[in-house]
């Protein structure tokens, strides 16, 4: 399985596996189920569940007599993020650094600190919350995620309890 996963909730229905699927494929066309996926290997079928800045997908799964819904959070959108904010750092040390020296005030400063440079400070207030700011992003996703998911399966739930 890719990504991480967390158990939504499960229902009861006397539906058949295949109705369950063209009921959701029927809502998906009316434009009332987004980013809907037929069975591809996990589950009978799945939906997005929006989360910022990363979407997850909710993954329908039979049970003995019902359905169980699980949010998977893909972990592609997380690892990007992360890798960009690394890449950004350092660019961003002579950008930062040759801006400051355009002001006459830091250039006197850094002439009479000679142990002091840009590097110094820049990269501790850069490289220290970057991780924090990885896994704020990822728990703010996985809850908006996760409140989407609950809204999408409120409302499906009456079409599948039949």
């Amino acid at each position: 399985m890719r990504g991480s996963e967390n158990h939504i909730t499960s229902m009861d229905t006397a539906l058949p596996a295949g109705e369950v699927v063209s009921r959701l494929e029927k809502l998906s066309k009316g434009g009332k189920l987004a980013g809907f996926e037929r069975p591809g290997g996990e589950g009978l079928a799945s939906f997005t569940a929006y989360g910022s800045p990363f979407d997850g997908r909710v993954v329908v799964r039979e049970r003995p007599g019902g359905l169980a819904f699980d949010l998977v959070m893909p972990r592609k959108g997380a690892i990007m993020f992360a890798v960009v904010l690394a890449l950004t750092v350092w660019p961003g040390l002579p950008i930062t650094d040759s801006f400051l020296y355009g002001f006459v005030w830091y250039e006197r400063l850094m002439s009479k600190a000679s142990w002091l440079d840009t590097w110094v400070w820049y990269l501790p207030l850069t490289v220290i919350p970057a991780p924090f700011a990885v896994l704020g992003a990822i728990r703010k996703s996985r809850a908006a995620a996760m409140a989407h998911a609950n809204e999408t399966i409120a409302r499906i739930r009456p079409l599948l309890a039949e």
